[in-house]
């Protein structure tokens, strides 16, 4: 199984996790996917690519969702540069250092910020929503297993309801923010993204 595939295959399984757990927690809630958002002057990648973007109730909820299976997670802390992630198979001894999703969901994030409405709750997860995921050390609170979505759901919709930083979305609002959300996409599509990431590597 290609690389692709397995992504592909992990995202659609990630996508239906949200939906049966946000799905009881909320009446207004859409789920949009391989959302393709513009990145600023400079970035190395023109594009960027959002999994999957839960819109429900209390806010906009991104999600970095990763193939990982049947392995040990970890990371490597040093004070003179960031954490290193690793990613050990079960029934090996030897790790491979993976790219940061933390990283990679939070600037996501506040690009995605810079072009949404200040009034307007936006919040990003890693979801590992394959079997045999374990994580090992002490992890950011952002990145979170299937096992962990409803839980997830239920605190985003009692935070949202009881904090008052943000208002709360009915469902005309909602769907106004899923239509801002397409807006920023554009004439974007992932055929663009891919292929901006693939120049970047024959650049490289």
């Amino acid at each position: 199984m290609t690389i692709a595939l397995q992504s592909t295959l992990a995202a659609s399984l990630g996508v239906q996790q949200l939906a049966n757990a946000f799905s009881p927690a909320f009446d207004h809630l859409r789920i949009l996917r391989n959302l393709i958002i513009p990145m600023p002057e400079g970035c190395a990648v023109r594009t960027a690519r959002i999994d999957a973007v839960v819109v429900c109730e209390t806010g906009v909820y991104l999600f970095e969702i990763k193939a990982w299976r049947n392995a040990f997670v970890y990371r490597k802390k040093s004070e003179q540069a960031p954490p290193r992630w690793f990613l050990r198979l079960q029934g090996c001894n030897r790790a491979r250092e993976v790219k940061d999703p933390a990283w990679q969901g939070g600037r996501k994030t506040t690009q995605l910020r810079s072009l949404l409405s200040d009034d307007l709750r936006l919040q990003y997860f890693v979801l590992l929503p394959c079997e045999g995921v374990e994580l090992e050390g002490v992890m950011p609170a952002a990145v979170i297993t299937q096992q962990d979505l409803p839980y997830i759901a239920r605190l985003v919709r009692n935070n949202g309801r009881t904090a008052r930083s943000y208002p709360l979305l009915d469902a005309q609002a909602v769907e106004r923010t899923v239509q801002r959300l397409l807006e920023v996409q554009g004439e974007l599509s992932l055929e663009d993204h891919l292929r901006n990431c693939l120049s970047l590597i024959h650049i490289s």
